[in-house]
């Protein structure tokens, strides 16, 4: 173990991320990423102080939206045409329910879903511009 010579790993910081995104724009970022040289929390950290300043476009946010999970609890969300086998669950007294995973909507809390029950069914729909 002594012998062997570890390769220095470099980083970036979110501040690094924010400059590389308003120098040269999303494709960088992209590059970086898929090399695994920047993290997603440090993307994520970065369009947050993005907003914060008022700089942030709809480009990097919606990237960061379609490809980067959101955390590393639970199996991965579906995608969408997939089909997947939920469990009904109740808590004390209440009727059964279902937690379903909204990512493949795109769905966002507070946005405003349109649910439909039929015979066999239950068809949940995102609500646009709402």
């Amino acid at each position: 173990m002594a012998g062997k010579i570890r390769k220095r790993r470099s980083t970036f910081s979110f501040k690094d991320v924010e400059i590389l995104y308003l120098v040269e724009g999303l494709s960088p970022i992209i590059k970086l990423h898929k090399e695994k040289k920047v993290s997603p929390a440090t993307i994520r950290r970065a369009v947050t102080a993005l907003k914060s300043v008022g700089k942030m476009e709809s480009a990097l946010e919606n990237w960061v939206s379609e490809n980067l999970r959101v955390g590393s609890r639970g199996r991965a969300a579906p995608k969408i045409g997939q089909e997947r086998i939920y469990r009904a669950q109740q808590i004390n007294e209440s009727g059964p329910f279902l937690r379903l995973p909204l990512g493949a909507l795109r769905a966002l809390k507070g946005d405003v879903l349109s649910v439909s029950f039929e015979k066999d069914r239950i068809i949940v729909k995102r609500k646009p511009g709402m």
